[in-house]
């Protein structure tokens, strides 16, 4: 439910600002990650006002200003992005629109008193704007729309090349029925995620799961062929992982790893054997390329601000 202002843009020299709302009823189809697309009905109704005719006059008087009753309904598609704790989406929609122009004192204009044209036609709509959850079913609305009619008659007169057009400025609020509860923002839904914690904006699979969670269900690490690559990467020749420090102690690896799963990670501790002495590695996979893993080290420590000692 949303109300705002209008601005026409017509044959009239001064575009007045007046009032407008509207209701709408949208579904957004399943979407796995933050980008999804949707269907939307909408009905409003409100009035556009301006002032001073914009042409020389060549037919009965036009009045000095004009103030149009009008309402539509109509249907169109949405597309929205998850950006943390906004949403930003773009919309378009077609709706039919019934108009009656009349003057300052709510008496019909010359054109519409004698029916010279239909006060009906169809309104094309262009819209952007950004949505705030402020709950978990609610969100404050705020939006721009263009809105094209296929007539020139809105204002009661036809001059000029184009026809009548005008701006809606909405702000509102929304309510989501059956909304799907996402707790770490990955796009997919706690119902089907089966990695309920991932990192914010870490790549996720179908799944919920980004390449930096371990799931053993999947991904099984052949210790006996670990083997270190570069970079403090190593690999067991087809899965990937990364270092993040080893220890002399188990205990201290453990403790890092608590460290690590703080942040919203999960790491793994491998025992190693260098130089006749056992050590403790903290290690975070698991990736199908060395790209990835590299890739992922270095967005890790950016964001953990961890140092390797």
């Amino acid at each position: 439910m949303e109300g705002g202002g209008t601005f026409p843009k017509t044959d009239y020299k001064i575009d007045e600002l007046d009032i407008t709302g509207r209701l709408l009823v949208e579904y957004y189809f399943t979407s796995r990650n933050p980008h999804a697309f949707g269907l939307r009905l909408l009905t409003g109704a409100g009035l556009l006002s301006g002032e001073v005719f914009n042409d020389v006059l060549n037919y009965p008087p036009v009045p000095d200003n004009f103030r149009t009753e009008f309402y539509y309904v109509g249907g169109g598609i949405s597309s929205a992005l998850r950006m943390g704790n906004v949403i930003p989406y773009l919309s378009v929609s077609a709706a039919y629109i019934a108009f009656n122009p009349l003057d300052e004192n709510g008496y019909k204009l010359p054109n519409n008193a004698f029916s010279v044209y239909k006060k009906e036609g169809v309104l094309y709509t262009g819209e952007a704007g950004i949505r705030f959850p402020f709950a978990e079913k609610w969100s404050i609305n705020l939006n721009l729309n263009m809105n094209f009619a296929n007539t020139d008659y809105i204002d009661d007169v036809k001059a000029g090349y184009s026809n009548d057009a005008f701006i809606n400025v909405f702000t509102g609020i929304s309510f989501y029925l059956g909304k799907n509860i996402d707790n770490d923002n990955d796009g997919v839904d706690d119902e089907y995620d089966f990695c309920p914690e991932t990192p914010p904006g870490a790549l996720v699979d179908e799944f919920g799961c980004s390449e930096i969670d371990l799931r053993q269900d999947i991904f099984v690490y052949d210790t006996l062929n670990d083997n270190f690559i570069s970079n403090a990467i190593y690999s067991d020749g087809h899965l990937f992982c990364f270092q993040v420090d080893k220890f002399r102690g188990k205990t201290i690896a453990e403790e890092l790893q608590v460290k690590i799963n703080t942040f919203g990670y999960k790491a793994d501790i491998f025992e190693m054997n260098i130089g006749n002495l056992i050590w403790y590695s903290v290690r975070i996979g698991y990736f199908n390329s060395f790209d990835k893993a590299k890739f992922y080290k270095e967005d890790f420590f950016k964001k953990t601000k961890l140092m390797v000692r």
